[in-house]
């Protein structure tokens, strides 16, 4: 087989290509026109253990008159990071993720091989030279992996900064709270009150600073974990919470729904203003075309009501308590919110590194020739 260069120049009619790609830096040294060697290669796996090498075969040439010099393995390393934490606190669930993916190794020659036969397994075969070589991974790659802490300290504090993005912690409190406020959550929040020691006196500092009337003498037994838990379940009823099978919701008013800007707004009256219709429609007693729905004894922050179009009954927290629970939402910590008891708490970080590798074949005179195919290679 007649060897020969293939010449990266165009001419009219005539467009020739090498047969090995030019990236930077190599452009800096080959130009348009230049003669290279020609190369290929293949890995003998695309996964490697950090501190470990990876295997791979070599096969170049150069034409006559051109020498081979050595060959070189080059890789960039990329980081890829995951993480997720799961709100835990009152079995409300939320999951908030991430990824994030940085070139923390710029693309560089990390193993040489000179054109010699006396030191490596270089063989020539026929028209070309076969080199089978390894290629080192440093042991600073080696994955990371932080999954569910049992307990939280100084040590879990330090993974964490270490780990996860600044301010992680800060936007997952805050989306928790925001969901929480909103009618769809409403059992959440409930469940989110009664599991979180809110203290009586930070409760009483609510309750001034918002002007509502949430309850102030939570019985908390510091050898009785679930006291408090029982007590704040008691405190805040509604329709669904109390109810018995065969017994009827006490009804201690009517409202009627109208809409105001496209918001639903809930008018709320007393039972002697409304009457009853011969088919046992509710209504307005000043005005009978008015449909008038009952609402159930409850908590005072509760506004539990039968809505006709859903043909149920729905219970939220009354507007003039949101702020007031969105206050109390934002003392709660980040670590508490993950906090899954037994099963630890809900964070994991994994990281891991991958390497895109390249082969490069240069000859006496300094043309550089690359191989077509990279690789990635996936460290564990």
């Amino acid at each position: 087989m007649k060897l020969q260069y293939k010449l990266g120049l165009i001419a009219m009619g005539l467009v020739a290509f090498t047969s090995c790609e030019k990236n930077d830096p190599i452009a800096d040294i080959s130009q348009i026109g230049q003669r290279v060697p020609t190369c290929y290669w293949e890995v003998g796996s695309t996964v490697c253990k950090a501190g470990e090498s990876f295997s791979f075969k070599g096969q170049y040439y150069t034409e006559d008159g051109h020498t081979p010099s050595h060959s070189e393995v080059w890789y960039n390393v990329v980081r890829e990071d995951q993480g997720e934490a799961s709100a835990k606190l009152g079995g409300f669930s939320y999951t908030k993720s991430y990824t994030t993916s940085d070139t923390v190794r710029t693309n560089q020659s990390i193993v040489k091989f000179e054109h010699d036969t006396t030191m490596y397994d270089l063989k020539w075969s026929g028209y070309q030279w076969i080199l089978n070589g390894e290629v080192p991974v440093s042991e600073t790659l080696t994955p990371i992996n932080w999954n569910t802490p049992k307990t939280w300290g100084a040590s879990e504090d330090k993974n964490y900064n270490a780990y996860i993005p600044a301010g992680f912690d800060v936007e997952f409190c805050e989306e928790v709270g925001e969901m929480l406020i909103t009618d769809s959550y409403y059992s959440n929040l409930r469940n989110v009150y009664m599991n979180y020691e809110f203290s009586n006196e930070y409760v009483d500092s609510i309750n001034k600073v918002f002007n509502v009337n949430l309850p102030t003498d939570i019985a908390y037994d510091p050898a009785d974990a679930q006291a408090g838990v029982t007590d704040k379940s008691t405190r805040w009823y509604d329709y669904d919470n109390t109810k018995k099978q065969n017994t009827p919701a006490e009804i201690v008013g009517y409202y009627y729904p109208t809409i105001v800007d496209s918001v639903t707004v809930y008018n709320e009256v007393a039972m002697d203003v409304t009457t009853t219709l011969a088919d046992g429609t509710n209504v307005l007693a000043a005005d009978t075309t008015v449909r008038v729905y009952p609402v159930y004894e409850s908590s005072p922050w509760v506004f539990s009501r039968f809505e006709d179009d859903k043909g149920a009954v729905v219970s939220t927290v009354r507007p003039e308590y949101i702020p007031a629970f969105a206050e109390m939402l934002t003392i709660i910590p980040f670590t508490r919110w993950i906090n899954g008891g037994a099963d630890g708490y809900a964070i994991i970080f994994k990281r891991k590194y991958k390497l895109d590798a390249n082969f490069r074949v240069f000859d006496t005179e300094g043309n550089v020739g690359v191989a077509h195919t990279s690789y990635s290679i996936e460290v564990n």
